[in-house]
């Protein structure tokens, strides 16, 4: 009996503390899932996903950071997106020798595997794996109910001025798992801009317009000026809440099930 209650008292230990600093806002809200948030010592502009985030020092952004102060903290490891964040200040951490954890994506299904080995990063391997489980089974539970429908042609209007959508990456993968026919999944940057006249020759029936932290004016573009798209004219021009779909942690599918919702939205209102 001694033993078994000494086993017991080693499975209920919390994870040890480790000193950590989040330097993307989707690192932090991983660290939130995972159970470490209070261990984050510092983060970024932006990083207020959940509540609790918004308390968290501000040591920079993905462009520019205190590096001196990074270095005071003596974290133990740095959870940053390789993706998001300037080469110069990976360079910098790089060379002073920092640890790190890249947290940037490709695809959707890797946020799950980001989960995993994150959590056996900072000693919470066991809530790594549920929390991966769990996004994996609501990711195959949306593609299940929404990629099979009949295609909605759909352009994303990452940004407005110059005129800018999304051609690869996981941002594509999303549009395609939720039904949807990306009109300019056949470019060949990530992210390119495109003419109006272009637009108008693929005839979107729905336009998402992301709102999100350092976004221009997405009103800039006056849609309703070309009422022959359809998507203009049946009045299918909708903003989104950005941060849900554009931070590739544990809320995207909050974002792509935001986004199928839409997608499914319209293709049944065109067969009425």
């Amino acid at each position: 009996m001694r033993v078994l209650a000494l086993l017991m008292i080693v499975l209920t230990l919390p994870a040890q503390a480790m000193r950590l600093v989040a330097l993307s806002p989707h690192s932090v809200e991983m660290l939130f899932e995972l159970g470490a948030g209070e261990e984050i010592l510092a983060t970024v502009d932006y990083a207020d996903y959940p509540e609790a985030a918004k308390a968290i020092p501000r040591i920079g952004r993905y462009d520019h950071m205190n590096l001196e102060r990074l270095l005071e903290l003596q974290p133990e490891l740095v959870v940053i997106s390789f993706e998001d964040t300037s080469a110069p200040i990976i360079e910098r951490l790089q060379t002073l020798g920092i640890s790190m954890f890249d947290s940037s994506v490709t695809s959707v299904d890797e946020v799950a595997d980001k989960l995993e080995s994150l959590g056996m990063a900072i000693g919470r391997e066991a809530q790594g794996q549920k929390s991966a489980e769990a996004f994996r089974t609501r990711l195959a539970q949306l593609r299940q109910q929404y990629s099979q429908g009949e295609p909605v042609k759909v352009f994303y209007q990452v940004w407005p001025e110059p005129l800018t959508t999304v051609s690869g990456g996981w941002m594509n993968g999303i549009l395609a798992d939720c039904g949807a026919m990306n009109i300019f999944a056949d470019g060949t940057a990530d992210y390119p801009q495109v003419a109006m006249e272009q637009v108008l020759i693929r005839m979107p029936e729905l336009i998402l317009k992301p709102q999100y932290h350092g976004n221009s004016n997405q009103e800039a573009v006056a849609w309703s000026s070309w009422p022959e798209i359809p998507a203009v004219k049946q009045g299918h021009v909708i903003p989104i809440q950005g941060d849900l779909v554009h931070r590739t942690g544990p809320r995207v599918l909050d974002g792509m099930a935001m986004v199928c919702q839409l997608v499914d939205k319209v293709r049944r209102e065109s067969v009425q």
